[in-house]
């Protein structure tokens, strides 16, 4: 793909790990029009400071430092960094999309965090229709479950069941309830076999939902490392439960 070759680079280098064929799915000119936006956020730090202090100020509740300085050595705190994938997701600023391993640290019982300055903020429709998705999900609500896939662009009202309800199952693949173990080759499973959906369906995606599985990839890339089991339902609950006001 000639996008492929005209990323910025901590973009190109996330996107090893993203499907190409997840790219396909978004429509080429909205992808055309953001990539200005992310190289001036690469280069320029545009937007950095001002998402900086209001994530600070919000994540004050997990008690998450937030600090300008990048770290050699470091040690994660996997039920922290769900804590606050979630987190992110109810900030209505934006969020920090790279949350791999080497932006924290976890020394002296200071979890501290270095964003990079590879941001974004969801369209907010999208936002709160991907928070029903969730809160559909772990609460065990199918209706608000597949509303909101049907908000974000993923399922079409026009569908017959059959095809809504495979596409469901293909999108719970991302999720886990109870003692859940994070693979990030099954998470590229599958975000493949979506994507294929998805095009045989000839649906186009959102940017919002790429720029969503890059997050979900570092996330996995960061939590299998650990090589433990969570318990994401009980951690998801815990973040709607100081965040969702």
């Amino acid at each position: 793909m000639i996008l492929m070759r005209i990323l910025p680079g901590i973009l190109k280098e996330l996107s090893k790990h993203v499907p190409t064929v997840l790219f396909k799915t978004v429509e080429w000119s909205e992808l055309a029009s953001e990539l200005p936006k992310i190289t001036r956020r690469m280069l320029h730090k545009e937007g950095y400071t001002e998402l900086f202090m209001q994530q600070k100020e919000y994540l004050t509740p997990l008690d998450i430092n937030l600090v300008h300085s990048p770290f050699v050595e470091n040690s994660m705190d996997g039920h922290k960094l769900l804590d606050l994938f979630f987190a992110q997701l109810f900030s209505p600023h934006g969020l920090f999309l790279d949350i791999r391993s080497h932006h924290f640290n976890n020394e002296g019982g200071e979890f501290s965090w270095h964003p990079s300055n590879f941001w974004t903020r969801f369209d907010d429709n999208f936002r709160l229709a991907l928070l029903d998705v969730y809160e559909g999900f772990y609460l065990e609500m199918e209706d608000k479950y597949l509303s909101g896939l049907e908000k974000i662009g993923l399922i079409k009202m026009d569908w017959p069941e059959k095809d809504k309800q495979e596409l469901a199952q293909l999108f719970r693949s991302q999720f886990g309830n109870n003692e859940m173990l994070f693979d990030l080759e099954e998470l590229q499973q599958g975000m493949v076999k979506m994507s294929h959906f998805m095009l045989s369906k000839k649906v186009h995606i959102s940017k919002d939902f790429l720029y969503l599985g890059i997050y979900l990839v570092t996330l996995y890339s960061s939590l299998e490392k650990t090589k433990e089991l969570y318990n994401v339902k009980d951690i998801y609950l815990e973040a709607k439960n100081l965040f969702n006001a």
